[in-house]
């Protein structure tokens, strides 16, 4: 595991960064950073990895100390109208080592990374950049707002319409994305800048936590504990559910003036251990209510086929009166070879999820494979 932490006076920002190897991999891809400037203006940056240990961790590596270079490079007395421009370049640059890396050196061969980075430069404003599926949040008045879209095969499926957002978290594409840093000679960035209020929290993170751990989950922890001690609280959250990932968590938190303060705004939700153990059993209850309903619905289509073949089969045409008057509809030769308990007409059954959208004739194109 490496951390860092910065517990500052009142009054200023505070800091934190962590990264975990997680149960599963036995190296850590992950890398994180975050940098200050003598003007004040601070970077945090989180790149996951791809392409096998060593290329992996190569690109995240690589990818984060491009960044803070030419970050602390820029010294521009005009920052704030540069400050887009100037994490495009950084990333772009990032972009550049790692491909021309990766052709030198057959062991590179493929590799490449996420990135997302926000740069905070007054306590009014910030820019976040990032390529993958690696996520920005903002935690403003116990609620939690993406900041980033991942660039992810699931994720444009879903906006789409294609699937739900339960159907992405188990979806066999999950892994693909669609950008990564260094796979390609050119990358397209997305760069947005937002604005900054007294007591914001700013998140960023891989994969490893948004995989395990639902945004509500995070935004409560998040608005609950100061940055140090929910990075620590997320990445054991993170683990104690199978941690099948490396695990990277930053937060920044934003103070509140004397005469800024909104206690609406900065008011901490009850988040304690017992808190944590609510919320899980809030979700094994959501699961369980799930798997009763589904239970259900299948019991309903087995009686409703039954019923059905109760009512049109051979046998009970045959026990009907003769002297009944109702016309006798006869059954097609196919249809009565079918098994007891078989429906006719539509197939009722869900199809599978991946045949589903394999069909669609605008699938998204296939995302490079973690």
């Amino acid at each position: 595991m490496t951390s860092q932490a910065k517990d500052e006076p009142e009054g200023r920002v505070e800091l934190a960064s962590r990264s975990h190897v997680g149960q599963i991999r036995t190296a850590n891809e992950d890398s994180c950073d975050t940098v200050e400037r003598a003007d004040r203006t601070r970077l945090l940056v989180v790149a996951d990895g791809m392409g096998g240990h060593q290329g992996g961790a190569t690109a995240s590596r690589t990818t984060v100390a491009t960044i803070s270079e030419l970050f602390l490079r820029d010294i521009s007395n005009n920052v704030s109208n540069n400050i887009e421009k100037m994490i495009q370049r950084a990333i772009a640059s990032a972009n550049t080592r790692v491909y021309e890396m990766s052709l030198q050196d057959p062991l590179l061969e493929g590799m490449g990374t996420t990135v997302v980075a926000l740069v905070l430069e007054t306590h009014h404003r910030a820019t976040i950049a990032h390529v993958g599926d690696s996520r920005a949040y903002r935690c403003r008045r116990g609620q939690i707002e993406a900041l980033t879209t991942d660039h992810s095969v699931v994720a444009e499926m879903q906006r789409r319409g294609l699937i739900s957002a339960d159907e992405a978290a188990i979806h066999p594409r999950r892994n693909e994305i669609l950008r990564s840093v260094g796979v390609l000679p050119e990358v397209e960035i997305d760069v947005t800048s937002v604005k900054v209020a007294p007591g914001d929290r700013f998140v960023l993170c891989s994969d490893g936590l948004t995989g395990v751990v639902r945004d509500d989950e995070i935004a409560a922890v998040v608005q609950a504990e100061t940055p140090a001690t929910a990075v620590d609280v997320l990445i054991r959250m993170a683990n104690e559910r199978g941690g099948p990932d490396n695990i990277t968590v930053q937060v920044v938190s934003i103070p509140v003036g004397a005469t800024e303060a909104d206690p609406e705004a900065t008011a901490p939700v009850e988040f304690s251990e017992g808190g944590l153990t609510t919320v899980e059993n809030a979700r094994l209850e959501r699961k369980q209510n799930a798997r009763i309903v589904s239970v259900m619905v299948g019991l309903a289509l087995a009686a409703g086929a039954y019923l059905s073949w109760q009512l049109f089969s051979p046998a009970s045409t045959e026990a009907q009166s003769p002297s009944s008057t109702a016309v006798e509809t006869p059954v097609p030769a196919e249809e009565s070879e079918l098994a007891p308990g078989e429906g006719r007409g539509p197939n009722t059954e869900a199809p599978e999820v991946e045949n589903r959208f394999e069909s669609e004739s605008e699938a998204p194109r296939r995302g490079i494979p973690r």
